[in-house]
């Protein structure tokens, strides 16, 4: 479908643009493998979530029969104090990292397919056209990305039901829709600067390379430096129970950091959205938490939108 209009036809519609985009991405193979790869982690979380506190009940009730064999007093379940959304505490890493890699080849795709078509230069060539072409990309990302965690939200509440070991609360439903809620800003923000990267850059690999990088700072380095993490351990969606190693260094290295460690703000806020005590001593909280990725998600959809409406059409097919 054409993105172009007549040159005495007024602005084509910022939804039309949306649509045709979405239409060209669910059509792309590297997008639709991550997001089935996505959701296969998305039904793989409930599970093993749910295998962990199977197994812990059945020692426990093994457990209780020594414990009442020999006499002595039961002590209380251990899981009578999980809350029932852990059974979706690995969806934290899931997010932050399959989820994110989706949004960035998505955010990149729709600016480097449009490269390929030759659709840049003509899009150039109608000034009025440029501003609503900038909306329509950015409105498709944000529909795409609300889109793949509405299924994800649906598959995990569909899990809760079959497998959750209690009823949930309505408090559990409000920590569900949070935590998805502040999914889709965090992925939205990595998926915007991918697109304004792929709008600055002359060819597709730089413009890929960039928020990648971007990407593996914010998830790696920046955890290590703030609380001396290991990196791999910063993986770990338990980590936000445990509190991490104190110094001085990491105090002041941690505060600096945190407004824009995007990515440890995220999953501190998921972690008690799903029922977590962050513990890192630079998180915002909840509210200061969201209001980060917020603001992130803001300067990002704004920075994709100048570089959308001032992409240079010079080099329509995304070569350097």
């Amino acid at each position: 479908m054409s993105l172009t209009a007549p040159p005495h036809d007024p602005p084509m519609p910022v939804l039309t643009i949306a649509l045709a985009t979405l239409r060209v991405g669910v059509r792309d193979r590297t997008v639709l493998w991550l997001g089935a790869l996505f959701m296969g982690m998305v039904l793989l979380s409930a599970w093993l979530g749910w295998s962990a506190s199977h197994t812990t009940a059945q020692i426990y009730a093994q457990a209780v029969l020594v414990f009442q064999h020999g006499g002595r007093p039961v002590p209380p379940n251990p899981l009578g104090d999980v809350p029932a959304l852990s059974m979706l505490r690995n969806m934290t890493t899931y997010v932050s990292l399959l989820g994110a890699l989706v949004a960035i080849v998505l955010g990149c795709e729709t600016v480097a397919e449009d490269r390929r078509a030759g659709v840049i230069p003509l899009i150039a060539s109608r000034p009025l056209a440029r501003g609503g072409y900038a909306l329509g990309k950015v409105l498709a990302l944000l529909l795409a990305v609300v889109g793949l965690l509405v299924v994800a939200g649906g598959v995990n509440a569909a899990s809760l039901l079959m497998l959750a070991s209690a009823p949930l609360t309505s408090g559990d439903w409000v920590g569900l829709a949070g935590f998805y809620a502040v999914s889709a800003l965090f992925l939205s923000t990595f998926g915007l600067l991918a697109m304004a990267s792929a709008a600055c850059s002359r060819s597709e690999t730089m413009g890929l390379l960039v928020p990648i990088t971007a990407w593996l700072v914010l998830t790696f380095v920046f955890p290590q430096l703030s609380a001396n993490i290991n990196p791999m351990a910063a993986l770990n969606p338990i980590k936000a129970m445990i509190a991490p190693p104190t110094g001085a260094f990491f105090d002041i290295v941690g505060r600096l950091l945190a407004p824009v460690s995007l990515v440890s703000t995220y999953r501190d806020v998921a972690a008690t959205l799903l029922g977590f005590a962050p513990a890192d001593t630079a998180s915002f909280g909840v509210r200061g938490g969201a209001l980060a990725l917020t603001v992130a998600g803001l300067l990002s959809g704004g920075l994709a939108l100048l570089t959308l409406s001032t992409m240079d059409p010079t080099h329509g097919d995304g070569d350097a």
